[in-house]
């Protein structure tokens, strides 16, 4: 690929300040372009798998990254009506990388600490893009700033702009697609007469479910409430809607601060990744954006940032490199989609159903569960 033009990633968030941290451990030059004037605390908690804290332990200090969250050895599935655990999967891998649950804006932030200290990003805040076109073997992103407009042109541009990608809509690619579900999003501020979770917990039940961990290091509770989009009132009466589920998860609904609602959106899976000749390549969210019940929305676009920079620093080519990211990408993505459908389908189940999914996930042991899982979590990033 031509390095002599840095490449353009727009997107300040997981996916784009990745991307250009594993560009640059490949001496490519990049210019991330945020329309947002400041990195500010955006989201909620977000849970990062082994595959994913891979990719983050070789881009800064994964010992200040693990500070910033709480690091978790299991996932406890709960009855959502009494709370008794149905089974505990272990989620540490053989290797010792850990699972790290996180608040979103801690991550970020870590993500921009090495940005800042990396000569080969140039970071734009406040810079939106107004149009994409192929110009002179390359392609021209326009941009507005304060400053004044202008354009960028690049051998590439990387479109890690998220689920509600301005650039897809640029492109004629549509809106992301409702998927039928809302999350409630709170945290638990003060935790004195409410310890934080022993790792993370989710409790099933029918047409909802919840999760809650630990965040900021252990000082606040992360909660997860996600329920029917159909069923959406205000966040008032939420603790009506689960009255009738454990006492404990009924005294985290009500320690809750303020809930905020997040319609749940997806990306359909035939959207095409590569555009304009090969010049503009969509990543993370904007890509194959997917319903959290496998929590990997933000291991998929840090894995992604990691093979995208291994293709384009060893392919013959532009076309070749994007060509044999999406051939590598593809597969597993689906794959994760299909988990992802799989547990929207089991969590939940309909009594008497899931009086049979509680009876098959007890007669469990731990190895077997985590087996389940090991093609997900014992991924590695392609050297480099």
């Amino acid at each position: 690929m031509e390095r002599a033009r840095p490449v353009v990633v727009a997107g300040a968030g997981m996916a784009g300040l990745t991307m250009a941290l594993e560009l640059a451990r490949r001496d490519i030059a990049s210019i991330v372009v945020e329309r947002a004037p400041r990195l500010e605390e955006v989201g909620a908690g977000l849970q990062l798998s082994p595959n994913a804290l891979r990719v983050l332990a070789r881009l800064g200090r994964l010992d200040d990254l693990k500070a910033r969250g709480t690091v978790a050895e299991t996932v406890t599935l709960r009855r959502g009506d009494t709370g008794r655990p149905i089974a505990s999967v272990p989620v540490a891998a053989d290797d010792g990388t850990p699972y790290l649950s996180i608040h979103r804006a801690d991550l970020q932030a870590w993500l921009a600490d090495a940005v800042a200290a990396s000569p080969l990003v140039d970071l734009r805040l406040g810079t939106g893009i107004t149009g994409v076109t192929q110009h002179g073997g390359g392609i021209r992103t326009d941009i507005s700033a304060a400053g004044g407009d202008g354009s960028l042109h690049a051998p590439l541009l990387i479109a890690a702009d998220g689920v509600n990608s301005p650039i897809s809509r640029m492109l004629g690619l549509g809106e992301a697609v409702a998927t039928g579900a809302l999350a409630w999003r709170g945290r638990i501020a003060d935790l004195s007469a409410l310890p934080p979770p022993a790792g993370i917990e989710a409790w099933l039940g029918p047409r909802r479910h919840a999760v809650a961990y630990p965040i900021a290091g252990g000082r606040e509770t992360n909660l997860v409430l996600i329920e029917p989009a159909t069923d959406m009132t205000d966040a008032a009466d939420l603790a009506r809607r689960f009255d009738r589920w454990d006492r404990r998860l009924g005294a985290m609904i009500a320690a809750v601060g303020s809930f905020t609602a997040w319609p749940l959106k997806g990306v359909p899976p035939q959207r095409s990744w590569r555009h304009l000749d090969d010049r503009l390549i969509l990543i993370g969210d904007a890509a194959h954006g997917m319903l959290p019940y496998a929590a990997q929305g933000a291991a998929m676009a840090i894995e992604d940032a990691a093979v995208l920079a291994d293709h384009l620093d060893r392919a013959p080519s532009l076309p070749a490199a994007l060509r044999g990211y999406e051939a590598e990408r593809r597969p597993r993505i689906d794959r994760v989609r299909a988990r992802v459908a799989f547990h929207r389908r089991v969590y939940h189940l309909p009594f008497p159903l899931s009086l049979a999914r509680n009876a098959v996930l007890a007669r469990r042991s731990p190895d077997s569960l985590a087996r389940d899982l090991a093609w997900l979590y014992d991924w590695y990033p392609p050297r480099g």
